[in-house]
């Protein structure tokens, strides 16, 4: 965070105005203070959940989500952790805390008269690894209500009526966790108007983005949420009960509560032999602590007795993409089927969850229509490691001369299949990204971006498309990012949906490598063929060392061995070898390059402080300042200490580093 001089945020009336010290003696520039600012947030700017990221010299941070609310902010130095003396909670105000390591939060609210009252944390909502416990006893201390969220779902309690009078309210971290990466927000509000009625609102420079919210959040964990609302509108606030056995028609999409009692809800419908349907039940996508089942039956009367069921489909857990970093799993059912007669069918749906801690009552969506074949798809900033495991939160920093990448993951829908061509829009001047494909057979791609030697420094927002190869579908990813890693308990990467893919490109800082593979065409491969591919490596100062190129987003049946390219060489080769058994068909890879960096982390830093320290010695030096001697001795003994400083920033690392390749597209044919 040093030299952090700027805050970007995913909505234009948020601002931040850098703060700054008086000048340096002996100088004439405001000194910026790093990482310091004030932000203001303009009366038009609805109320919701933003973004925010740090800018500065070492590049552009990970993204935070911030609640943006009309009530009153309550800023407490120390929460108690008696029961005995909790710290005082105003109705409608927001208090904001960090949990602590084996301790209990304690608060105390009190009413004037009787009302129904709403308790909300806010955890996971704000980028917390906290899983909230939330408990409101009376002033006998008798427990009134409790609540656990869970890494998906923060806690609320709602009473209604509470009589008059002062209750304590308990908070911790179900785990008993604590520290800075456990912040949580409170508010305790009554009467008629309900907080969670607005949606969650993610905003873009642009203009705004509303994220249909269910449950009360933003998911804390994007799974398949992320493709649910990319495209479709997925809305549980209206839902009903059905009748015992409620009669649909094509399309249909409507939303309905699982019954309270665990049993199944039945739908029947009406359709024509040959007839495709497509049935998607979306309840844990929505944020619903749900898993699904969906069975489908032909009804076939019989006269004066039950009718009997004919097995048609049945569906549970849908679809899982991905891996470490970002893994799409949904327990939401998905059938695509073909009435077998002129019948009508039974939809059976069961919630195979029963338990009842986390919600009292669940709800899904129904959706029922003609197969629609399409895709969606999700983005994420690539992490730059070979081990997925170790994917976490982390910015941009594109060196001129450099790369960074994105990760697309691709969910296909009612029998959609394809090759789907990636492109990215929103890219500055000097920064670009070739076209890659994703193969029909293939559900995941990456595409590069890389920086000419000469670009700008500039924070910009990729957006990623897909498109089918006639061009009639174009589909926008929705973004992710990545919020935590491994640690704390929990053995797998939180990621939510965000605001965009921000990047920021340095004009300070000149790649020390540069690779390059191919000649820019599409490289023809014939099956049971191998064919080499020439790799250049363009070596700047502090990129001497091997380079080894392991090829990565290879389809089934095409084989590339590694390739190390030594310390004295800049060119290599690819061998590129295709089985009888590979699919015909044009691919899109790239090469992930280890090697080792020297880097100097912030030379500039040491060069303005070493100027500033040489402008003084002038100072000293001259004859006419001989009235201010001291003050310029005192200035100069600050100084030193700052150059010194900028030394240790300065000092070259050797860093161990993983650096995508440009993308580089074969084509597999026949003999």
């Amino acid at each position: 965070m040093n030299e952090a001089d700027a805050l970007v945020f995913s909505h234009p009336g948020i601002t931040a105005k850098q703060r700054t010290v008086a000048a340096l003696p002996f100088s004439d520039s405001p000194v910026g203070l790093s990482g310091k600012f004030r932000v203001r947030v303009d009366p038009s700017v609805p109320s919701g959940a933003y973004e925010v990221r740090v800018s500065g010299r070492h590049g552009l941070s990970n993204p935070r989500i911030f609640i943006v609310t009309s009530a009153a902010n309550q800023l407490v130095s120390a929460i108690s952790h008696s029961p005995q003396a909790p710290t005082e909670l105003p109705v409608g105000q927001f208090v904001n805390a960090s949990c602590t390591a084996e301790q209990r939060d304690w608060f105390r609210f009190e009413l004037s008269e009787t009302a129904d009252v709403r308790l909300r944390l806010l955890a996971g909502r704000v980028d917390s690894r906290m899983i909230g416990l939330l408990k409101v006893l009376d002033s006998s201390g008798r427990s009134l209500a409790v609540a656990r969220g869970s890494d998906d779902l923060d806690p609320t309690i709602n009473l209604a009526k509470l009589p008059a009078g002062k209750y304590s309210v308990m908070v911790h971290d179900f785990l008993y966790r604590g520290g800075s990466e456990y912040p949580y927000q409170l508010v305790v509000a009554v009467g008629p108007e309900d907080m969670e009625s607005a949606p969650v609102v993610l905003g873009f420079e642009s203009g705004l983005v509303e994220i249909e919210k269910v449950s009360g959040r933003l998911p804390a964990h994007v799974m398949p949420s992320a493709i649910t609302l990319g495209s479709d509108e997925v809305s549980l606030t209206d839902a009903g009960q059905p009748n015992a056995i409620q009669k649909v028609e094509m399309p249909s999409k409507n939303a309905w509560w699982f019954p309270a009692d665990q049993s199944g809800q039945v739908f029947q419908l009406g359709a024509k032999k040959g007839q495709k349907i497509s049935v998607e039940i979306v309840s844990g996508r929505a944020g619903q602590p749900s898993d699904a089942k969906l069975f489908v039956q032909r009804i076939e009367p019989q006269q004066n007795a039950e009718p009997k069921y004919h097995p048609v489909a049945q569906a549970d857990d849908s679809f899982k993409l991905g891996s470490e970093p970002l893994s799409l799993l949904t327990k939401d059912p998905v059938v695509l089927w073909t009435a077998t007669h002129d019948a009508d069918y039974r939809l059976l749906v069961h919630d195979m969850d029963v338990g009842r801690m986390l919600s009292k009552r669940q709800a899904f969506q129904l959706n029922i229509g003609k197969p629609v074949p399409r895709f969606d798809l999700v983005a994420f900033t690539a992490f730059p490691n070979k081990d997925a495991k170790q994917c976490r939160g982390f910015g941009s920093k594109l060196f001129r001369g450099g790369t960074e990448a994105i990760h697309v993951i691709a969910a296909r829908r009612d029998g959609w299949r394809g090759p789907i061509k990636v492109t990215l829009k929103g890219l500055p001047t000097g920064v670009t990204a070739t076209e890659v494909v994703m193969a029909a057979n293939q559900h995941e791609t990456q595409i590069t971006l890389e920086a000419s030697e000469d670009a700008k420094a500039a924070d910009f927002t990729a957006v990623v498309i897909g498109s089918s190869d006639d061009g009639m579908m174009r589909v926008t990813a929705t973004p992710v990012t990545q919020v935590w890693g491994r640690g704390a308990g929990r053995d797998f990467v939180q990621s939510r949906i965000s605001a965009g893919l921000s990047f920021h490109v340095s004009d300070r800082d000149l790649a020390p490598i540069t690779i390059r593979s191919g000649d820019a065409k599409v490289a023809e491969i014939k099956k049971k063929e191998t064919l080499s591919i020439p790799v250049s490596i363009v070596r700047r100062e502090g990129g001497s060392e091997p380079c080894v190129l392991r090829a990565r987003n290879l389809p089934p049946g095409v084989t590339i061995a590694d390739v190390t390219v030594a310390k004295d060489k800049n060119e290599g080769a690819l061998k590129v070898s295709v089985s009888d058994k590979a699919l015909s068909g044009t691919y899109s890879l790239w090469l992930q390059v280890e090697t080792k960096l020297k880097l100097k982390p912030n030379a500039q830093a040491l060069e303005r402080a070493q100027a500033y320290r040489k402008q003084l010695q002038t100072l000293h030096d001259d004859p006419a300042q001989a009235a201010q001697l001291e003050s310029i001795k005192a200035a100069i003994v600050a100084a030193d200490k700052k150059v010194e400083a900028a030394k240790a920033e300065a000092k070259e690392q050797q860093l161990t580093v993983y650096i995508p390749s440009p993308n580089l597209t074969i084509q597999v044919v026949d003999p």
